[in-house]
């Protein structure tokens, strides 16, 4: 990629211009998103954080135990409003959680009553947001989307209690829908589609739509693998909404959306717009952005769309004008951080528990603290300095430190024991179902690598213990009661790509169990 000019941080008129006119073609394009007659709008502007009770029969209960996403019947209330034969079902990939835990919700208002809606919406998502204790990711990825131009849910905070029990705080998040996509485009009945570790050579999981055999994403797909790189993007800009997408990439980048389509084809919705007939992306499980602050701004090439477009001359010039725009007049500290203030502010007056709302302030100022490294880094990249790398010795071995515990399932204990003068990453799953982890983030140069080290395992009956980065299958682990035993995961890094989380984990079951990793041992190898 050329190297982007100083110039950027300063604003020039021109940009400033253009800027302007993009968000009076997107309102134009989207005359009801931006239009006062929106019954949603008092939910989600709502400046309290609302109660919702939801009750369910025995026997919807014990369904759910079963079959968490079959929609059972129940009742939902929020203290003025009192909505009965609601759809409810769990919800959640890495986040899910069972009934009796915290789990994440779907209710869908009419699934069971027609015409029925809350706040003008017919479908509701309560995320326990799991796999971000800030509860901050998808409240401030969402909105910068749509800061951009881009159709993106809207947020707010919830707290829930089901049965009487007091769950804590969620996320609530508007369902992808008809109604949704009537904010954002003049028709909505095109064939919607959801993404999950699932690129476009494949058959996506459709939403809506009245033709179902896919051939319009078999039609993007044809498009992108076009040999000749000016034939491909015209024959691209025939059936994906090329400008679109290259704000949607940017913006994924800026947020260090990791876990979206254009660096792991993964948490994304595609939809068919009849009115252009062409494809648009729309961003979608954003609660993991805003961790990786060196990820590399350079034009993502893991999805085929993403590599089809961004390795011709014209998308590629599309995507580095579209990143300095953002960077610039959307992606500013003084933005964010006055967001992340006023979320706080209101859940400070919440009612949560002094614990949870303890926890949630120590995880936003490391969240703060994120968003000012990314604004700084993305900016270093903009002014052609490159992130720095992980240093190797001449043997090829680098060595690790900055190591941070991330729990995700149940409640393990993570501690940092010295054990026969070994310093070592603890985790204990405490008998119980447990997903936990040591994780560290790194950039590397395109190359093959190994990451090892040494694990020891006490008690683990169902489940392992493991090294392997993040986005890999999981590969040998180690389990029962085991002395210390090397394990190895090899990966490789290839061009346009650089950030790497380094993750020493373990997985357990029925009986729980024990592991520990020797930090000193624990190194990257260089293979070639």
């Amino acid at each position: 990629m050329r190297v982007i000019s100083k110039m950027i941080l300063l604003v020039p008129q021109l940009a400033l211009l253009h800027w302007a006119s993009s968000l009076e073609l997107a309102s134009a394009q989207n005359p009801k998103a931006a239009g006062p007659t929106d019954p949603s709008a008092k939910f989600f502007e709502d400046p309290a954080v609302r109660l919702l009770r939801l009750e369910l029969a025995d026997s919807a209960f014990a369904a759910l135990r079963r079959q968490a996403r079959i929609y059972v019947a129940g009742t939902f209330s929020d203290g003025r409003v009192v909505l009965t034969n609601i759809g409810v079902h769990l919800k959640g990939m890495g986040s899910f959680r069972a009934i009796d835990d915290k789990p994440s919700f779907s209710l869908k208002f009419d699934e069971f009553s027609g015409g029925q809606n809350y706040c003008g919406l017919t479908k509701l998502m309560l995320n326990n947001s799991a796999q971000d204790p800030s509860y901050l990711a998808e409240l401030l990825g969402t909105q910068l989307f749509r800061d951009a131009g881009l159709p993106a849910a809207r947020v707010t905070y919830v707290r829930v209690v089901l049965n009487g029990r007091e769950l804590g705080l969620h996320l609530a998040i508007e369902g992808m829908n008809k109604r949704f996509l009537k904010r954002y485009f003049s028709k909505s009945n095109g064939n919607l589609y959801e993404g999950y570790l699932q690129d476009v050579d494949g058959r996506l999981d459709q939403d809506g739509g009245i033709r179902t055999d896919q051939g319009d994403v078999h039609a993007l797909f044809t498009a992108a693998m076009t040999d000749d790189p000016a034939k491909r993007f015209i024959k691209l800009n025939q059936v994906l909404d090329v400008d679109r997408f290259s704000s949607f990439a940017a913006m994924e980048v800026l947020l260090s959306h990791w876990d979206g389509y254009c660096l792991h084809t993964n948490n994304y919705r595609l939809y068919h717009d009849p009115r252009t007939d062409k494809m648009v992306f729309v961003a979608h499980g954003l609660d993991g952005v805003l961790r990786r602050p060196n990820l590399s701004i350079k034009p993502p090439l893991k999805g085929i769309v993403a590599r089809a477009l961004f390795t011709t001359s014209e998308g590629r010039s599309l995507y580095e004008h579209r990143i300095r725009e953002l960077y610039t007049n959307i992606f500013r500290a003084v933005i964010i951080t006055n967001r992340l203030n006023v979320a706080l502010t209101r859940l400070r007056a919440a009612r949560l528990k002094a614990r949870e709302l303890a926890d949630i302030e120590n995880k936003a100022a490391v969240m703060s603290q994120r968003i000012l490294q990314r604004i700084q880094r993305a900016g270093e990249q903009m002014a052609g300095i490159e992130p720095s790398t992980l240093a190797f010795d001449d043997t090829g071995i680098a060595r690790l430190n900055g190591w941070r515990e991330e729990p995700d399932i149940g409640s393990p204990e993570i501690d940092r024991p010295r054990v026969n003068e070994r310093a070592t990453l603890h985790i204990d799953a405490n008998r119980v179902e447990c997903r936990a982890s040591w994780r560290l983030w790194t950039f590397l140069k395109p190359g093959q690598y190994q990451f090892e080290g040494l694990v020891r395992t006490s008690g683990i009956r169902n489940g392992g213990a493991g090294l392997r980065i993040s986005g890999d299958t999981r590969n040998l682990r180690i389990a029962g009661d085991s002395p210390w035993r090397p394990l190895r995961h090899a990966f490789t890094i290839e061009e346009g790509t650089g950030d790497v989380e380094l993750v020493c984990e373990l997985r357990t079951y029925l009986g729980g169990g024990e592991a520990w990793f020797d930090e000193q041992s624990l190194v990257v190898r260089r293979l070639r």
